[in-house]
């Protein structure tokens, strides 16, 4: 049994202690996750990415862990609701969200219809998800590992609870069945 998994033991048991020494072993792995969903989300600040990911799993609990593996997948799912959001927010803002309006150069226009069109797009693919989760939600996971959360094939597939070779199959399926989603949907 690894540390982690001992760890969330203690911290069901009622150790204060044990959940935040569990943050503190995974904090890499939070933080290589926050990398991933930044270049996904035109960069949006790793630190931030990771603490919200982090209050979001503070408040599940240990409860909701059962060992590493869980604790990954769990953080990819926070971690797409969080990049989700924020492109939310910035489809907001372009129209108008409340917000004042100041002049900007060329260069801000540029960047500003670039961020707003990947926020558009990451739109889009959440709601493609959704309707693929009616479908198979084994999809949507493998997704949200290797998309969202930037695993590697083997994390997937141990954050998954399959075989590699299953967590390639899924993967391949998913992205078949996103591309005919969006497409549907253009």
């Amino acid at each position: 049994m690894s540390e982690i998994t001992v760890l969330l033991g203690q911290a069901r048991e009622g150790d204060p202690l044990a959940w935040d020494r569990v943050v503190q072993l995974l904090y890499a792995d939070l933080k290589r996750l926050a990398r991933s969903a930044s270049s996904i989300d035109g960069g949006q600040d790793v630190t931030a990415l990771v603490h919200d990911c982090y209050l979001r799993m503070c408040r599940s609990g240990a409860d909701a862990v059962a060992n590493r593996a869980h604790f990954l997948s769990l953080a990819a799912v926070a971690m797409r609701q969080l990049v989700i959001n924020h492109a939310r927010d910035r489809v907001a803002q372009k129209r108008g969200g409340g917000q004042t309006h100041t002049t900007l150069g060329k260069a801000d226009l540029d960047l500003s219809a670039s961020a707003r069109a990947e926020a558009e797009e990451l739109l889009e693919i959440d709601t493609a998800l959704k309707r693929l989760a009616d479908t198979d939600k084994r999809l949507v996971q493998v997704v949200e590992c290797r998309l969202f959360a930037g695993l590697s094939e083997e994390e997937t597939a141990t954050a998954m609870g399959v075989s590699l070779r299953t967590s390639q199959r899924l993967w391949q399926e998913a992205r078949t069945h996103l591309r005919m989603l969006l497409d549907d949907a253009a």
